[in-house]
């Protein structure tokens, strides 16, 4: 059974991780490093990723782990992470003659081809035994008294047992050929057992992060002030679309509570509709959370208030 630190639960990166910029949104693409950011700093994220082969399914989503512009800026501003152009930065790292970076990435999918190997062995092994078996069995039940006066035998399979033992020799004259001979002799493409491996992740190639980071989150929106405050007394917050709101704000992680607010920043100055007011306490009430609306003043101080309907 793996330990807590293989699945990464305990898992303590180096800091700063890095938060990959793909097409103006931030994303996490390492697992325990999503892990690790929600059960120290309260940064859930939204999992968008799907499976190669089920690209259309949305019940169960897994990385990469979208973030807010917010919670990236947050922790940018603390030194936990850096924001990374992913597409420039990968364009680097492909050009770059970091000769020993690219040899250990080479190594790394060099390994993991062979794992595909054995697996394909073993599979097609298992393959072949089935099919013997059920060959057997299918002899036993269809064979009588043989013409030639012989009785059929369990795994009389000469014909295929001789092709299979045709191959091995091959195989081992091609190695011999191969180990003697300073001529390299490449087995036929059509029987070759190479599998070359498309990585899923580039990430191994890449520099690390500290070397080409962005230092601040571009269009922040202008709530930011309040998901700061709020995130600084130990709330959960994530995003409130659902609920007709900018933030959803949980006392503790959503997995285990219910959300208590449903937040929208504003500025200091800003004109507010009282209708917006009304609408925004009657819906909180209705999904039995309050109605928080906050923001900066010019001061740098953030003030809130709770509005909740309330039976006369």
């Amino acid at each position: 059974m793996d330990s807590p630190v293989d699945l990464g639960f305990d898992h303590n990166p180096d800091l700063p991780v890095p938060i990959s910029l793909v097409g103006g949104r931030y994303l996490l693409f390492d697992i325990k490093i999503a892990t690790y950011l929600r059960r120290k700093h309260h940064i859930c994220g939204i999992a968008i990723g799907t499976l190669p082969l089920s690209p259309s399914q949305n019940l169960f989503l897994g990385v990469p782990i979208e973030i807010m512009p917010e919670e990236a800026q947050l922790l940018v501003e603390r030194g936990v992470a850096v924001v990374v152009d992913d597409a420039r930065v990968h364009d680097q790292a492909v050009q770059s003659r970091d000769l020993a970076r690219r040899a250990d990435y080479l190594a790394k999918i060099e390994k993991q081809s062979k794992e595909v190997k054995q697996a394909k062995d073993q599979e097609k092994e298992q393959s072949r035994r089935w099919a013997l078996d059920k060959k057997s069995k299918t002899s036993t039940a269809s064979s009588g008294p043989r013409q030639d006066g012989r009785s059929a035998e369990l795994f009389d399979f000469d014909d295929g047992e001789t092709a299979h033992d045709a191959d091995d020799t091959a195989l081992d004259k091609t190695a011999l050929l191969e180990d003697d001979s300073p001529v390299k002799v490449l087995p036929p493409t059509a029987t070759s057992n190479s599998y070359f491996v498309t990585p899923a992740t580039s990430r191994l190639l890449l520099a690390t992060p500290s070397t080409g980071p962005r230092s601040t989150v571009e269009n922040l929106p202008s709530s930011y002030p309040l998901y700061r405050h709020l995130h600084d007394k130990g709330f959960f917050i994530t995003p409130g679309l659902r609920f007709g709101c900018q933030y959803t704000v949980y006392p503790g992680d959503p997995l285990r509570f219910h959300s208590h607010f449903l937040a929208v920043g504003a500025q200091w100055d800003e004109e507010i509709d009282l209708m917006d007011i009304v609408g925004g306490g009657r819906l909180g009430t209705g999904v039995k959370k309050g109605f928080l609306l906050g923001g900066a003043s010019p001061t740098g101080n953030v003030r809130t208030f709770s509005v909740e309907w309330a039976a006369m």
